[in-house]
């Protein structure tokens, strides 16, 4: 299986987005959601695996956050 061309997902996604459908079809493939908040969730993904490709040489995105807390 081949590596998932994102733009391909997220533009599909988008017009289907769009125009209300709730089957989505790409490269040859069709998906049918439950919802807007299933598009929603697949859309985040594609963008966050799209994001490392487009993100500048030498920008680095922090993979966790760290909380303290002092009480005094």
């Amino acid at each position: 299986m081949p590596a998932p061309d994102y733009a391909t997902e997220i533009a599909a996604l988008e017009r289907g987005l769009g125009s209300g459908e709730a089957r989505i079809e790409s490269d040859g493939e069709s998906v049918t959601y439950r919802g807007v908040a299933d598009i929603m969730r697949a859309l985040d993904y594609f963008r966050q695996r799209a994001a490392p490709a487009t993100a500048p040489v030498g920008t680095c995105r922090p993979a966790s956050t760290i909380a303290v807390y002092d009480p005094r």
